[in-house]
């Protein structure tokens, strides 16, 4: 299911291909926790300009596929300017010839995530960031060059959850009648008229990267894309549930509060919607998680149901979600 582990001396020739890194040693490569998602590996180098690298294999199959770490690289290299910190880009490689499948080398940012930072995190800062990451003017930034730009908010929304209906068809069990009613559910309520922002496309708290209580890096850029920013906000909203947090209104959650506390301009409207999306693609994740992944899903499939249950109901009570 993923790519082959690359061996120390295959990558050092191909590091060495790179300016700047001719006499580069690769002295170790090793696995780094990823998630469900991620094949990565912490290459520590002597002779190079940098002491570490992430080397990033794209993967074959997986929970968000289809994979391009190319893309993700070129997208990388244009918020480099941006206010946004994101890890510094040293190379990529489309083909599979050098380590098995194409991957992507960035620089290694040596800090904790917020789920292990502790009092170096601030909440807060995380979602001013996420507002941050919103506010980009993807055009001057050229990101229309690498990512599809969709004719509407909407239709970026539809496009997206045809995108898991596909993964829902290809993932085994992941036909379970309770996605079938979300995906025909959501496919009729999609709501129209916001603008098209950026989207980091997954705004988890373990890809957000802290020091001294200011994020340091954002990181894991590989479902970026342009459409609707209530679909990053709603992400953090169902991942709270699952973790716990009790489903209610979605006005009482926490990190939709901070978010528009730090975006100071009002109520996102019909967030009940995109909270029963999340929740239709983690659904979908939790099948795919356990086809490609040598562990289980840290959440259980009758905890999602339940929630999904829940959301979808909401939503199709919900005045102008018709």
């Amino acid at each position: 299911m993923e790519a082959p582990a690359p061996q120390p001396p295959a990558f050092q020739s191909w590091l060495r291909t790179l300016d700047g890194y001719g006499q580069a040693e690769v002295l170790a490569l090793q696995p780094v926790e990823g998630g469900a998602s991620n094949v990565i590996l912490r290459a520590t180098l002597a002779n190079a300009p940098l002491p570490a690298v992430l080397l990033r294999l794209q993967r074959e199959r997986g929970i968000f596929e289809p994979y391009d770490v190319v893309r993700e690289a070129a997208v990388l290299r244009r918020l480099a300017p941006s206010p946004v910190p994101v890890p510094a880009v040293v190379g990529e490689e489309p083909g599979a010839a050098a380590l098995g499948a194409p991957f992507v080398v960035l620089e290694w940012v040596d800090a904790p995530h917020m789920g292990i930072a502790g009092p170096e995190a601030s909440f807060s800062a995380y979602a001013a960031m996420v507002v941050r990451i919103h506010a980009l003017d993807w055009r001057a930034l050229g990101l229309n060059e690498v990512l599809a730009v969709p004719t509407s908010a909407a239709a970026a929304t539809r496009a997206e959850l045809e995108v898991v209906g596909e993964r829902m068809e290809r993932f085994p069990g992941a036909d379970a009648p309770i996605l079938r009613r979300a995906f025909e559910v959501l496919r009729e309520r999609v709501p129209e008229g916001a603008p098209v922002g950026f989207c980091q496309g997954d705004i988890n708290v373990f890809n957000y990267l802290f020091r001294r209580g200011e994020v340091a890096a954002v990181v894991d850029w590989e479902q970026a894309r342009l459409g609707d920013v209530r679909n990053d906000v709603a992400q953090v909203l169902a991942l709270g549930h699952l973790k716990g947090a009790p489903f209610g209104p979605v006005r009482d959650q926490f990190f939709q509060q901070a978010y528009e506390a730090a975006r100071g301009a009002g109520e996102l409207a019909d967030m009940e919607f995109f909270r029963a999306r999340w929740l239709f693609e983690l659904g979908v994740i939790y099948h795919g998680w356990r086809a490609f992944n040598d562990d289980l899903p840290w959440y259980t499939w009758s905890h999602l149901e339940e929630l999904l249950e829940l959301a979808l109901d909401e939503v199709e009570r919900t005045p102008g979600l018709r």
